[in-house]
């Protein structure tokens, strides 16, 4: 029996660290049957009011001192806010930071063994203009691809899809990757 190098073990490890990155966070589908479909619908309406109505009461208690101070000139139009990059982050870190890295250049701990290497989001060269309107990487395009994966608009089956994600997070992670180029 031969002995492996420490350099075939990395890239194993590397691997193996890419694929349970990949495996985690992923919702397992619930399975209902047609009787107890209504009661299982009921549960999660009843727990997103609950969780909504604590949210704006939360809110609305919030000293103003918490409040982010007002820029002496006004945002750009379109331009995110503060909160919705902070949350893009959040996201970006989760799912994003392992293959391409703390500031999106395709540099993370799992990159190193991947084939092709992670796209590097700091040079703004985004392959993809997955709506057709002439403008490759905007927005709705990294919503595509990280919803997707890249392999339905032709890229690598490396970048894996994330359909878990919800709405708000995919556009909050989107701009948050669109902002990397800086």
């Amino acid at each position: 029996m031969k002995i492996r190098t420490s350099g075939m073990m990395l890239s194993a490890a590397l691997a193996a660290l890419l694929l349970a990155q990949g495996c985690a966070k992923k919702e397992p589908a619930q399975a209902t049957t047609a009787a107890s479909a209504p009661e299982a619908a009921a549960a999660p309406a009843a727990a997103t009011t609950e969780a909504t109505s604590q949210t704006t009461a939360e809110a609305a208690a919030a000293p103003a001192a918490e409040a982010p101070a007002a820029s002496t000139g006004a945002a750009p139009a379109g331009a995110p806010a503060t909160a919705d990059l902070a949350a893009g982050e959040k996201v970006y870190k989760t799912y994003c930071m392992t293959c391409h890295g703390t500031t999106g250049k395709g540099d993370g701990p799992a990159s190193a063994a991947l084939n092709p290497k992670p796209a590097d989001f700091a040079d703004n060269k985004f392959k993809y203009d997955v709506d057709g309107n002439g403008a490759a990487g905007d927005v709705d395009d990294i919503k595509a691809i990280v919803h997707d994966g890249a392999a339905k608009h032709g890229g690598s089956p490396l970048m894996t899809p994330w359909p878990m994600l919800k709405p708000d997070q995919l556009q909050a992670v989107a701009e948050y990757v669109k902002s990397l180029h800086g």
